[in-house]
């Protein structure tokens, strides 16, 4: 196995970089999951957290960052649960990776075939020396996990809690996304996208995404009038 490998069909996003993560609250964690292709890096680190704050992100990230120098494979766990995959095909030679990103585990652990895959993955990784990051909505020991095993091995993990940003985290992601866009974006204006946006971090850059695009259209300067007129239209 050289570089990165996918299981057929999946693709990584081509924005998921550790510089377009705003980590707010979640410094630690983040730095965390950037070493976890090191020597000095625990074999086994599980990221949790609820849905908005990043997880995907942070992994796919990380298997980009480090497809360039080892070994590493990313596996979108509840895409393949979902489409009916099957598990020893899908994790089939990752246990001889040098990093494997395992995103959504929930999803495989109450199948009885996916979690006895994932379990006999961990355990190829460590006997080969490799690493895994997993992401989950919560600490293993909230995970419903019918296979004693696997819940050892999760349990021992280097575990780190993503939290939710915070109003001025929101104000600070969608100031620091503006200028690195070129844009200024007045603090009031930011203000109000947050009242009538979803507030997770995904969808606000996605929004001001579109917004910088219909300011290029509009041939206009960046105004909290601009941004309600913009948003109204967008409803109607």
């Amino acid at each position: 196995m050289k570089g990165l490998q996918l299981p057929l069909g999946v693709q990584l996003s081509d924005t998921a970089s550790f510089e377009s993560y705003f980590a707010g609250p979640n410094a630690e964690a983040v730095a965390a999951v950037r070493r976890a292709a090191e020597a000095a890096a625990p074999p086994l680190l599980l990221i949790y957290g609820p849905t908005g704050t990043g997880k995907s992100h942070l992994l796919q990230a990380l298997t980009r960052e480090r497809a360039r120098t080892v070994a590493c494979a990313y596996a979108p766990l509840r895409e393949l649960v979902a489409e009916g995959a099957n598990p020893a095909d899908s994790l089939e030679g990752l246990e001889r990776a040098q990093l494997v990103c395992l995103d959504d585990a929930d999803a495989a652990l109450q199948r009885a075939d996916w979690a006895l895959a994932l379990l006999r993955l961990l355990d190829g990784l460590r006997a080969h020396g490799g690493r895994a990051v997993i992401s989950a909505p919560a600490a293993p020991e909230r995970l419903a996990l019918d296979l004693p095993d696997l819940r050892t091995r999760l349990a021992a993990a280097a575990i780190f809690g993503l939290k939710p940003l915070s109003d001025p985290d929101r104000t600070g992601l969608l100031l620091e996304r503006a200028r690195a866009r070129g844009l200024e974006l007045p603090p009031e204006a930011a203000q109000h996208l947050l009242t009538q946006l979803p507030r997770d971090a995904g969808s606000l850059v996605q929004a001001l995404d579109r917004l910088d695009r219909a300011l290029l259209s509009a041939q206009r300067k960046l105004t909290l009038s601009f941004v309600q007129q913009w948003l109204k239209a967008s409803v109607d």
